[in-house]
């Protein structure tokens, strides 16, 4: 086991105004400490063969995961945008949920991007840690609630307002050209929860997507930006947002 690292439970006075967009985004508090290694340990106990053969067979059948409609709307957006034969990206994960799904709607290969090291158990599936992504170039990227966290210090990462939006600038450059970027967050109104994640509403949102354009969005809804939803085991509403690399 690993020296057990406590994630921030408060955001420092100096950097309180820009987490909140000086005034345009609400606070709320909710504590995760998801950076210590006997977390980890536990999560890399779900990267095996016989977890991707069995969520396989669920994706088949079009299951939903943790994040429930999300899941059904992203294979709405795999059925529309295809990703055959693409190389891919993954930003985040804690389960190989999506990239079980990303292969099994025909990926070329997958390249998952993760802060904490994981174990790989499919040829065609790698592991990299963001420092060593350099200028990888990839067809299509998918983040399913990954760029909220960014900045919070939940999973261990350095507390920064902006976090968020220079992780989603930092990948811009890792996609080719017309590339597609397959984007779930939370959304509603504009809100920090510290330090577990935010919510994009009409002032973060368009910061968030800056210099991409925007082919379609799947689970939208009229009210998708000015509304406090409260969805699946807590998590707020997230739609998946199809996006191109102008």
């Amino acid at each position: 086991m690993g020296e057990i690292k406590d994630a921030p439970k408060s955001i420092p006075d100096n950097m309180y105004n820009d987490y909140i967009m000086n005034g345009k985004a609400n606070i709320e508090y909710k504590y995760g400490n998801d950076c210590s290694q006997e977390i980890q340990d536990m999560i890399n106990e779900n990267f095996t063969k016989e977890v991707f053969d069995e969520s396989a067979k669920r994706i088949q059948a079009r299951e939903q995961n943790y994040y429930g409609p999300t899941d059904t709307w992203l294979y709405q957006a795999f059925e529309k945008y295809p990703i055959s034969d693409l190389n891919v990206c993954i930003v985040g994960s804690t389960h190989p949920w999506y990239e079980t799904m990303v292969m099994t709607y025909g990926a070329q290969k997958v390249t998952v991007v993760e802060y904490s090291e994981r174990k790989s158990f499919h040829p065609k599936i790698k592991y990299i840690q963001p420092h060593e992504i350099g200028d990888q170039k990839f067809d299509a990227c998918l983040s399913i609630s990954s760029f909220e966290h960014d900045g919070l210090g939940r999973y261990g990462d350095p507390l920064n307002p902006i976090g968020d939006l220079e992780a989603m600038k930092n990948l811009k450059s890792n996609v080719k050209k017309d590339g597609i970027l397959f984007l779930s967050v939370p959304a509603g109104f504009d809100k920090v929860v510290f330090n577990v994640h935010r919510v994009y509403g009409k002032h973060r949102f368009p910061l968030l997507i800056e210099g991409w354009g925007l082919k379609g969005i799947f689970g939208q809804r009229p009210d998708m930006f000015q509304n406090d939803f409260n969805g699946v085991h807590g998590s707020p509403y997230q739609p998946v947002f199809v996006l191109g690399n102008k």
